[in-house]
């Protein structure tokens, strides 16, 4: 994958609207996934339920109920030189292992590269087994795996989010699983919902605003819906690295009502300055993204260390 991909994949969310039964999916967010045009989707609903509000989410994967419960997630430490990954693939092709989702980074040229993939060991058999066998051929030095240095693998965690939604254990969230899970194609981009699944999303208008994470530890995509006049706003502030920098920017806004969507940071100097950006829903806020603007910049300067608005606006979607 090329360090602009990389970089791009760093992006996990999207925005969209649901038109009829379809959603567009941004290629930024589903390609990663494995989520392109031609595939077969699977998708799992989940109704939530917290002190009188609910919505839903809907879980999508290119794997199926029938198989994911063998699928385990397997990173391999190679030499940066020809035929290492056809080691690898030679290897699990051996022990009749498919390889499904991957992606394969050379890390430093000429010298390591690391190969992230989930494979499926249905017809294979436990992953200790596996580990073991990797671990002989270690041992005797050889020569089928003697540009391998690692391998890392577990029990992939599809399952969970494919069947038990996303809630922690001991939430007071409760969590309804639709019984009966459904199945689309992807054409053009668009995702389109089947018609008994759109039947059980109750309140779900046309137009709804919809949001989309890219769950990559587990490959699969989260969609959930929010009210059609929903307004967003995404800004990036530069902060100081230290402890408490991100409490003052999510306090603030917490006190304002204003509730974040999407938030990710990142360090610029190592214990000097970091950003942070994020999506917050501005319909609470009276005046909107341009009234939050001016309350950040009055406010950012008051906060001790250095705190600055690099970036606001609001998101049209």
């Amino acid at each position: 994958m090329p360090l602009a991909a990389i970089g791009q994949s760093m992006r996990l969310y999207d925005f969209g609207r649901l038109h009829g039964s379809r959603v567009m999916i941004n290629e930024r967010i589903s390609r990663p996934l494995g989520l392109v045009d031609g595939s077969q989707v699977y998708l799992s609903m989940f109704r939530y339920e917290r002190n009188g509000a609910s919505g839903h989410e809907i879980v999508a994967s290119t794997f199926g109920p029938e198989n994911y419960r063998q699928i385990c997630s397997a990173t391999f430490y190679m030499d940066d030189t020809p035929g290492s990954c056809a080691q690898v693939a030679k290897f699990l092709a051996d022990r009749n292992i498919d390889i499904l989702n991957s992606v394969s980074i050379s890390m430093i040229s000429n010298i390591t590269m690391v190969w992230k993939m989930l494979v499926d060991l249905s017809y294979y058999g436990e992953v200790a087994q596996l580990k073991e066998e990797f671990e002989v051929l270690r041992r005797q030095k050889s020569l089928a795996i003697n540009s391998v240095e690692g391998m890392e693998i577990e029990v992939s965690h599809i399952s969970e989010r494919y069947t038990r939604g996303i809630v922690s254990a001991g939430s007071n969230v409760k969590v309804k699983p639709r019984k009966n899970k459904a199945k689309t194609i992807i054409r053009h981009g668009d995702l389109d919902l089947p018609k008994d699944l759109m039947a059980d999303l109750e309140g779900v208008e046309e137009g709804a605003l919809v949001m989309m994470v890219a769950d990559t530890d587990a490959w699969v995509l989260s969609i959930s819906f929010l009210p059609k006049e929903t307004r967003l706003a995404e800004f990036e502030v530069c902060i100081p690295d230290k402890p408490g920098a991100v409490f003052e920017v999510t306090n603030a806004l917490a006190k304002a009502n204003v509730n974040v969507l999407a938030l990710y940071t990142r360090v610029l100097v190592f214990y000097e300055r970091m950003t942070i950006r994020l999506v917050v829903d501005v319909t609470k806020y009276e005046g909107g993204g341009m009234a939050l603007m001016k309350g950040l910049s009055g406010l950012l300067p008051t906060l001790e260390g250095r705190y600055e608005l690099l970036s606001l606006k609001e998101l049209k979607v």
